[in-house]
Formats: C-alpha cells, structure tokens, sequence
C-alpha cells in the first residue's frame, strides 16, 4: 500500500502505555516554498554524496529511483510516475524500510534479470574491502533483499556473503578488494549477457582490472556468479594522476602501458597504492564495447575514455579529459561520481554527476542531470545542476532545527543553524535560516524568508556550525536565543520584545558565553533540570557526552561557571550503540515534558539514530532508556531533533536535521504539555466502549454532539480502520481483526479528542 499523506487528512498517533516501546513514527510532509519555488520534496533530507540507481520499488514494471548518500549511509526511494518525457518522481521513503542497511557505495542491477533488482555493494565488514551481493525478491509487490551466499571450496577464512576470486594456485582464493573510497562498474563488459565488475586495483593502483562473470560461459546461466580475474589492465590504460582528468594511453592494443608495472602515481597516492575513483560504464555509439567515464579523488572533473577495441579486448584509443567537452564540462568540487540510466522517460539512459566525497563537496548545486539528447547513440546535455535536491530544503550541511513563533501569531516557525555551504573554496559559511509558517493553525505551510537570520554569518568562516535553542533564561516570560558554534562556547541573544510580541534580539556580550566551552560543536539546550526555579543549560558536543551547566544566578540575572557542574549528565553517550562504539557522538540533547510533568530526553547522535531517556534530573545518575533507535528514526549521520505541535491538535511534531543539510518531519507519539496548548483544547467527556475485550463488534457512546473522525490503530501505529459518525455513537466490527490490543482515537469537529484502549479477544 502506497503511504500519502495530505494535509487535510486527519493523521492519528498511538497513545503508548506506560513501559511499552515507542512505535515507528509517521513521516509528514508540509508545503514549503523557497525563493517563490513550491518544493517537491521539501522534508526528504537534501543529498551531499548521492548515488543513482533504478530498481523497480512496486513490482509495477516500471523503474523507480533508488538513490543512496554515502554522506550518512542513507536511502532515499522515489516512485515514478510514469510521465512520458518528464522526470516525474514521487518521495517514497517508507520503500527503503526493506533495504539492509549498507555503506559506501550501492549499486542496483538485476544480475538474473528475473525483474527485482539485486545490489552490488561495499562488504559490511570494519576491516574489510570486498563487494557483496544481495538478491532482490518481491513480496506483496515490495522489493525485499536477501544476502547472496558464496562457495569457496577448500577455503575455510572465506567469508561467504564476500566475493573471492581463483587464485593462480590451484586451490587458493584471492578477496576482491576494492577501495572503499571508490564506485565500481557492474555491468555487461564482455556482451555475454551476464554481469561483470570493472574496478581499480585497490593495491597498488593505476590499472582497471576486470573481474569477469563466468557464469554463462561455464553453463550456470543468469541465476548464478561465477567471478574470476581475467584481465589485470582493462583498457590498456593507466591512471597515473599526473594531469586532471587524465590518463596514460597505451598505443597498442595487445600491450598493456607500462608493462603492468606503472611508474609510480603521484598526488595523494603514498607507496603506490590508488587513492579512489568513481567508473561508469556505457556503450557510446552502440557497437558492443564499453566505454569508461571515470573521477578521480583529486579533481572535479570526468574522463571519458573511448573503447578503440571491442568487448573482447578493449584498448582505450581517446580520452576527453573534461567531459562532456561538447556542451558544459562537468565541474563539482570534489570528486565527482557519474551514473548511467533513464531519468526522464524517455527509453534512452541520461547522466548524472555528483560528488562522491561525504565530507568537503558541493553539497546544494552538486547533483548534475544530463538527458540523453541523441536520436540515436549518445549526447549529454546539462538541464540541471541541483536536480531533486532543489525541490529539497538543503542548506548545505549539518541542518540543526528548532521549532520556535518568531512572529508571534500563533504559529511555530522554523529556524535553522548549518555548518555551511561549500562555495568558491569555503564550506564553513554557515548562518541561520528563517522558515516563517505562513499557513494556519491546523495546516502549517514555511516559506523561506532570511538565509541569515540575525547576522550570525558574520562569524563565519572563522566559526561555523550554529546551532540555535530557545528558552527564556532572563525570566521575563519571553524566549531568548543561546547559539551553539563549532568553537564549542556559546552567543547569547537576549529577547527583548516582552511576553507576546515578535522576537526582538540584543546580542549579550558577557564574557561568561564565551568561556562556557565544551571543545567543539557545542548544542545547548535550556531547561530547569534541578526543579529549582532558574533555568540551566545543558549542552552536548562533540564527543558525544552532556555538560550540565547549572543557573547559580536569579531568575533575571543568570549566571554559569565556565566548567560544566558536571560532565557525564545521566550517562548519556550519543557514541553507544548495540553494534559497538563510535569515535565520535555529536551529541545533541532536547528535552520533552511529559503529562507527568517529567522530562522526557531525546538525543541526537553521530549515527543517526536518536536515543531516549526518562528518569531524567540533575545527576550523573544512569538515566532509563527508552529505546536506542526512537521511534525507529535514521536519517543518516549527525541527527538533530526538535519537537513541537505544528498543527494544533495536542500531539507534538518532530523536525530532525542530519549531516546532508536536510529535514525529515514526522508525527511523534508525545502528547503537547506547553501551556498554551492546555488552554486551546476544550476538555473531552469520557468515552464508554462495550463490550471491551471484545470478539464480533464494539458500541462506541461519546457524549459529543459533533461530527466525529475516528481511527484505530495497532500497537505498529498501522491503521486498522477508520470513519465518520455523524454524533458520538457508532459500531465497529471487530470480528477480522486479530487478537490483541488496539488504540481507538477519535476527534470532533469543535477539538474535542479521545485515545482509548481497545482490546479484541
């Protein structure tokens, strides 16, 4: 079933019982318009390092986009449309819920051509760089995937899943490394009807090697990979570094250059080993060989080799060292990557460029798109340099967001701290962004209005990575503004605008913002931890541990120590996960209150997961998790939450930035505990359902003279059913159901709401 959401759509939530696990969260999706442009796809999550690959999602025969950002390790799935001539996709997330989770590089190819695409893909392994396989399968028109598993007769050490190949010792196995730094080609090289692997030697460089796919020559037909290592210098060419974009031809076409030796590569390339390239592979004028578009780690532009041989023995004969030289040259800083496949519905296979570097790159105008403008063959034309992402909000990267009403009229707006932007060499202009909410109470809808709210750019480059948290320290019923830095300290802006009105900013220059560092990347967060009155700080950073600062000042006058009161608040560590210990934990801490009137912790982390805690005070005292992954939400690296109820109905939304300079929006499961919410919301006459448990059907009486909408929903959060009633008493047929407890929600048209339990025998 095709999960869509609209804004007029009554979207329900679970009520979660005491104890039980916080259930999967739905995404929402709210209008947002940037320089007069309604985006697309506005809460996808922008890209940095994105790769392109077409698989069937839906088991519809249509071919969808699978892109994958190695900024993050993250999936972003796109159903398409199916327009004629048009890149028509729809964002589809809940698709890549069925992907295994992987990293580096991912390639989409259906090897026994049976419809389902498999994946071709980096090995899972810490200390390992092999490829792995995974076979794509459909269940309920649901592309799913299942690990390939390898024999390597008389090879105890071989790791099944890893592709091994016969050494010339009979016998013996050799791994397939591949740098993990690189894309390969995995692609029909030799016209056989099977797939190969085009890969760089990842030991001492230079030199493509082809490691073919023997499966039809030996009989096994499609359904099977049989790889062995046929040619050591693919294309007679070497990659030597020497000039961009540029490689050493061989002038014949039965000697490889340099006599597989290769002199010794220069750049970055210690001892002779290949620091990292990207291979695209395609049949330029249709005559059955390949050719090669390669990138390189060191420059930011393509080479497209000319195959002058043909499938059986290819010699690159020509080179164009800034391709495609006959129309605009791809250029993206740095380390582009290209992609072959059909974009635009068409039935011819276009181009696309990005950066295959996560970190320092063209990280908002880096995804190039090249239709495929040939009658017949091939001419990439640039249409496009920020294609999907410029329907994204993408403000670089590292998007920190916080939900806050700039403007006072009612409505939360969305500000939004980044580490930058790369532009002409820099990647630390960072500023704060001004989304206001220019929709209504029940149906948000943000405009982008300032790219540098307050000035703070004029920080940058020499700080950058701000992050903004609201919370009124100076106790005059108004929310000031503390902003996080790389530096690791603080800049205090002070409202001083009075309770109701629009926020109005003065800069605090006290010394004492400035010598509260924590090392780098500090994320504050403002909250009266103690009960005492006097709002503290708690602030989070690099390393992945929470500062407690407490308020040792008065209720208009704070003040803090320059060290923390202490270091290890609640035991929190943003680095923690199941599958061991990161290096780093970026921690970000946003505190929840909950009907109880305790603090409900979440905490962005490195990993993208979001941790959360209760039993939350003023200690160093172990905290209770919740749950390790919270609200089963990943979104890629650096995760940054903030909550609040965008559209009116009691229940608080969640905005989560990431690493790749994006949002993803969900609806969350916590109930709104501000106070202006409580004096919104009429108070709602109790429900009595019968018979409760239940086995055939349940009366439903509200005492509510309105019409009603109602939902249940499973302890998932999926919907089981739903309707309308006229006035507060309806049916429900229980009798299909299976057995166990149910949520029932309901709300009436004046803002009355209910959430009961129901149970079915």
């Amino acid at each position: 079933m095709h999960v869509r959401i609209f804004l007029s759509l009554f979207i329900v939530f679970v009520l979660v019982e005491a104890g039980a696990q916080t259930q999967e969260f739905l995404r929402l999706n709210y209008p947002v318009t940037q320089n007069g442009k309604t985006l697309k796809y506005p809460f996808a999550g922008g890209m940095n390092a994105p790769q392109f690959s077409a698989a069937d999602l839906n088991n519809d025969q249509i071919q969808d986009l699978v892109v994958f950002d190695r900024a993050g390790d993250v999936f972003l799935t796109f159903l398409n449309e199916g327009t004629p001539n048009e890149s028509s996709y729809r964002y589809a997330p809940e698709y890549a819920c069925d992907f295994p989770p992987l990293m580096d590089y991912v390639l989409f190819r259906d090897y026994n051509q049976d419809g389902a695409a498999d994946i071709f893909c980096a090995s899972l392994g810490t200390q390992t760089q092999e490829m792995q396989v995974y076979r794509g399968y459909f269940e309920n028109d649901v592309l799913k995937f299942k690990p390939v598993l390898f024999s390597y007769p008389g090879c105890s050490s071989c790791i099944p899943e890893y592709i091994y190949y016969p050494s010339v010792l009979p016998g013996f196995w050799n791994n397939l490394f591949i740098a993990d730094t690189d894309i390969p080609a995995v692609d029909d090289i030799d016209g056989d009807g099977d797939l190969d692997i085009l890969t760089f030697d990842g030991s001492s460089g230079g030199y493509v090697w082809l490691v073919q796919n023997l499966s039809v020559e030996k009989g096994f037909g499609l359904d099977s990979l049989k790889f062995e290592l046929t040619d050591r210098c693919w294309g007679r060419f070497f990659e030597s570094g020497l000039l961009a974009c540029e490689c050493d031809l061989s002038p014949a076409s039965d000697s490889c250059l340099y006599g597989f030796a290769g002199p010794t590569v220069v750049d970055d390339r210690g001892e002779n080993r290949h620091p990292g390239s990207t291979l695209m592979t395609y049949d330029q004028e249709g005559d059955g060989d390949k050719e090669i578009v390669l990138g390189d780690i060191s420059f930011s532009c393509l080479n497209m080799l000319t195959n002058g041989g043909n499938a059986f023995n290819a010699w690159m004969t020509e080179q164009d060292a800034a391709f495609p030289r006959y129309d605009t040259p791809v250029d993206i800083v740095i380390f582009p990557a290209a992609f072959y496949l059909d974009l635009n519905n068409d039935g011819k296979n276009d181009m696309v460029a990005a950066p295959n570097n996560k970190f320092i790159n063209e990280d908002r105008n880096g995804v190039w798109f090249y239709p495929n403008t040939a009658n017949t063959g091939h001419k990439f034309e640039l249409e496009t340099k920020n294609f999907l992402v410029g329907d994204m909000i993408d403000i670089g990267s590292a998007a920190h967001p916080a939900l806050v009403d700039v403007d006072a009229d009612g409505l939360l707006d969305l500000v939004v701290g980044n580490y930058g932007y790369y532009a002409q060499g820099l990647a630390q202009n960072a500023s704060l962004y001004l989304y206001r909410n220019v929709g209504t109470k029940d149906n948000p809808a943000f405009n982008l209005e300032d790219n540098d709210w307050l000035g703070l750019s004029e920080f940058a480059p020499n700080d950058f990575d701000f992050y903004p948290a609201f919370g009124d320290l100076d106790g005059d019923q108004d929310l000031d503004l503390l902003v996080g830095s790389n530096f690791g300290a603080l800049y205090y802006y002070r409202n001083v605008a009075g309770p109701g009105n629009p926020m109005i900013f003065q800069r605090d220059f006290n010394i004492m913002w400035v010598l509260m560092d924590v090392g780098s990347y500090s994320t504050p967060a403002i909250v009266d931890l103690d009960s005492d009155g006097l709002k503290d700080i708690v602030m989070g950073e690099r390393n992945g541990n929470l500062n407690f600062f407490k308020n040792t000042g008065s209720a208009d006058n704070p003040v803090f120590a320059s060290a923390p009161t202490f270091t290890k608040l609640g035991q929190v560590d943003a680095r923690v996960l199941s599958t061991g210990v990161t290096d780093i934990g970026f921690s970000v801490p946003v505190f929840v209150q909950q009907p109880n009137g305790a603090w409900l912790l979440v905490t962005g982390t490195q990993n993208g997961h979001l941790l959360a805690h209760t039993d939350v005070d003023a200690s160093e005292d172990p905290y209770t998790l919740v749950e390790e992954i919270w609200g089963n939400v990943d979104d890629g690296n650096r995760s940054a939450p903030a909550f609040g109820d965008l559209d009116d109905d009691g229940i608080l939304e969640m905005v989560v930035g990431n690493l790749r300079g994006g949002l993803s929006l969900y609806k969350t499961v916590l109930v709104d505990c501000s106070t202006t919410t409580a004096t919104t919301i009429p108070a709602s006459p109790k429900p009595t359902i019968s018979p409760n448990p239940a086995r055939n059907w349940v009366r439903v009486e509200w005492p509510v003279d309105r019409t009603v909408s109602w939902q249940v929903v499973d302890l998932l959060g999926r919907p089981i059913a739903q309707g309308h009633s006229d006035g507060g008493a309806f049916t429900i047929p229980v009798h299909r159901w299976a057995p166990g407890p149910y949520f029932l929600e309901m709300r009436s048209s004046d803002m009355h709401r209910s959430r009961t339990k129901l149970v079915v025998d």
